[in-house]
């Protein structure tokens, strides 16, 4: 039985978010409520960024809330899907993107001191151990040092471990930034009629307010192509882990223009760290949805990644 789901209700021409009462609470009605906060909160803050709260109620045992839903808007994973695009059109793409980036991360926050240290400790550490529920998972975790990925050799996590929690350690902010906190190609919606993008489903558990989170989850689905690869098949034997779709060129152009925008060695370098933790925190989620196969694929991408940046 789905604990969450998301639905356009035809009749009422709304979206609606509904989530169990009862069932998986934390991972449920907890980040259903939280999500339903700061769309409200973003709604003054930044109006027409998300779409606008309609109702809010419940039936028996589930609670949910609708949204407006925008005719002409499609997500950035589907477009990228269903044919390939100009380069002008993907510039396009991109501009109003970074626009709409500018808008969201305009309000500065006082960074809190120590947040890096705990964003570490949350995200990385303690995301492996709630994947470990999975004794599938544990052991494929615990068991394997070298993991064969794509016909390349990957070490495993633990080898990382030492040089992330120093990472994390080092790294400070001057400031933070009010963030959508999971701005993936599928959460953006793109009008190609008004060239305007409009985001969906924000994150409020990110510990870090930073801007190079959200850009970290765009490069998630366009560096990384999780967004693709997630709605398909990946192969898990053992130890060697592949994915052998043909990924279309719109994502790598996109990517392409994407980085573009960003010359700082440094910024970049803090992207791609956050890039990785990405698929360490979403790993108790593909556990939970007994996806056990997805976890242990993107579990080595994250390790793939990390041999890029700690070479």
């Amino acid at each position: 039985m789905l604990f969450r789901s998301t639905y356009h209700h035809v009749d009422e021409n709304i979206i609606r978010k509904k989530v169990s009462l009862r069932i998986n609470r934390e991972y449920g009605f907890v980040r259903w409520y939280s999500q339903l906060k700061k769309i409200q909160r973003y709604n003054s803050l930044f109006p027409g960024l998300f779409p606008e709260i309609l109702n809010v109620s419940y039936d028996e045992n589930e609670a949910y809330f609708d949204l407006d839903y925008l005719k002409g808007f499609r997500d950035l994973k589907t477009i990228f899907t269903e044919r390939e695009l100009s380069k002008e059109e993907i510039e396009k793409i991109v501009g109003a993107l970074i626009d709409a980036f500018d808008t969201l991360h305009s309000i500065p926050l006082v960074p809190n001191k120590g947040a890096s240290k705990l964003y570490y400790k949350e995200e990385v550490l303690q995301k492996i151990a709630d994947s470990c529920i999975s004794s599938d998972f544990e052991s494929f975790y615990n068991k394997n040092d070298v993991y064969e990925y794509n016909g390349q050799m990957v070490h495993g996590l633990k080898n990382y471990l030492n040089e992330l929690e120093n990472y994390f350690s080092e790294l400070q902010f001057g400031e933070e930034e009010t963030i959508h906190g999971n701005p993936t190609l599928e959460n953006t919606l793109y009008s190609f009629d008004e060239n305007r993008v409009v985001f969906i489903d924000p994150y409020e558990e990110s510990i870090l307010d930073s801007r190079f989170l959200d850009y970290s989850q765009v490069l998630q689905c366009s560096s990384s192509h999780y967004g693709f690869i997630n709605d398909r098949e990946v192969s898990v034997k053992g130890n060697i882990l592949s994915f052998d779709g043909q990924v279309p060129n719109n994502f790598n152009l996109f990517n392409e223009i994407f980085l573009h925008s960003f010359n700082d060695e440094k910024s970049l370098e803090v992207m791609r760290v956050f890039e990785a933790t990405q698929f360490i925190r979403m790993l108790p989620f593909k556990i939970r949805a007994l996806e056990d196969d997805k976890a242990k694929y993107f579990y080595v991408h994250a390790c793939h990644l990390l041999s890029k940046v700690f070479k």
